[in-house]
C-alpha cells in the first residue's frame, strides 16, 4: 500500500519537527542556529547599557501585522528619527515568516541593528531616545 505525503502549511511547517541530520533518520528537533550578532562592539563599549550603539544605529525595523499598537510604535520611531535628524534605515516589517525569524511572539517589537530591544508593548519616546543613544 502507498502511503501518501500529505501537503505541509504554513504553520506546520514552521513548528513541525526538523529531521536528524546523521543517516538514522529520527525526527529530532533541531535547533536553528540564532541569528548572528550585529557588527557593534556593544559588549566592550557600552557595558550594560543593553546593547545600544550611543548614536551610531544604522538601522531600525519595527515588527508587527499592521494592527494599531503596531502602527503608533512605527509612528513614534519615525517621529524620534525625524526630530533628531538620524541617517537611519526604518522598515516597517509586516511580513510573518519574517517576523518569526526573530523568536518573537507578541508585537510590536523594535530591532536596532539586528537585535530585538522591545517586545509586546508601544515605547514611549524618551524611551526610544534612550534606546537609540540620543
Amino acid at each position: 500500500m502507498e502511503e501518501k505525503k500529505a501537503k505541509k502549511g504554513f504553520w506546520t511547517s514552521l513548528f513541525s519537527p526538523k529531521p536528524c541530520c546523521c543517516s538514522c533518520d529520527d525526527n529530532i528537533i533541531v535547533e536553528d542556529e540564532e541569528k548572528p550578532k550585529s557588527e557593534c562592539c556593544c559588549e566592550e563599549c557600552c557595558e550594560g547599557d543593553a546593547g545600544a550603539t550611543k548614536g551610531n544605529v544604522k538601522e531600525i525595523k519595527v515588527l508587527g501585522p499592521g494592527c494599531a499598537k503596531c502602527v503608533t510604535t512605527f509612528e513614534a520611531v519615525q517621529r524620534v528619527v525625524k526630530e533628531n535628524n538620524l541617517e537611519v534605515k526604518l522598515t516597517k516589517v509586516e511580513d510573518i515568516a519574517e517576523i518569526m525569524t526573530y523568536n518573537i511572539m507578541t508585537t510590536p517589537a523594535v530591532v536596532v541593528d539586528g537585535v530585538v530591544k522591545i517586545k509586546g508593548r508601544v515605547p514611549s519616546e524618551s524611551e526610544i531616545k534612550e534606546l537609540l543613544g540620543i
